[in-house]
């Protein structure tokens, strides 16, 4: 009997180690395909007081990142859309293109959602789990193709969501908000049941132009 629940324990445990090995495989090669992208141009984009808050407060947070200030992004309505917004972003039609943005769990929720649109109903969705530090979900539609989201671990919580896509279009927008998460993927910033909140690193929101 005894050799009996060795040789099971021994088998946990090689699946074990096997399955980790294969979590740290997977990561590493996600990782990798985040760092191995060419990047062609970055896009210049606005200071954050520029930026469109439509029923979200961004505000000076108590918390830092690197010696940067950090700020919170905080719905102020559970019932209607909220999101903040950079418009008018000039593209070259038909190249592909990769939005990021350093991240962190605040207070409520635990949810970004982050969206390259064009002309309605042109774009590309992503949500995070920023509690877990996974992507939970991408979307393309309309004229936007071949949407990729990742997600990269940076350590002590936060995190940088990375959003590209084939963008068939001359001018963009880039969409981000709290979400819940609970909702549809093409609609993350629609009513919650909470008014939720995340960490964000305004200027560390890039797009940058990727080769094909």
């Amino acid at each position: 009997m005894k050799k009996i629940v060795l040789a099971l324990f021994t088998i946990a445990l090689f699946a074990c180690k096997n399955e980790s090995k294969e979590n740290i495989k997977t990561k590493s090669l996600e990782q990798t395909k985040v760092n191995d992208i060419e990047v062609l141009d970055s896009v210049l984009l606005p200071n954050y007081p520029l930026w469109l808050l439509n029923r979200v407060e961004l505000k000076e947070a108590d918390v830092k990142y690197n010696s940067q200030q950090v700020f919170k992004l905080e719905r102020v309505t559970t019932e209607e859309t909220a999101y903040s917004s950079v418009n008018n972003l000039p593209v070259t039609y038909g190249s592909n293109y990769r939005v990021s943005i350093i991240t962190k769990k605040a207070t409520i929720g635990n949810s970004l959602g982050l969206r390259i649109v064009g002309a309605y109903p042109n774009r590309v969705d992503a949500v995070f789990d920023l509690k877990n530090g996974i992507k939970k979900d991408v979307i393309d539609v309309g004229g936007f193709l071949n949407g990729i989201a990742s997600i990269e671990d940076l350590g002590e919580g936060w995190f940088k969501c990375y959003l590209e896509g084939e963008i068939n279009a001359d001018k963009i927008k880039i969409i981000l908000g709290p979400t819940t998460g609970l909702g549809k993927t093409e609609a993350w910033e629609a009513a919650t049941n909470e008014k939720c909140n995340v960490y964000i690193l305004p200027g560390s929101l890039t797009l940058e132009e990727l080769a094909n």
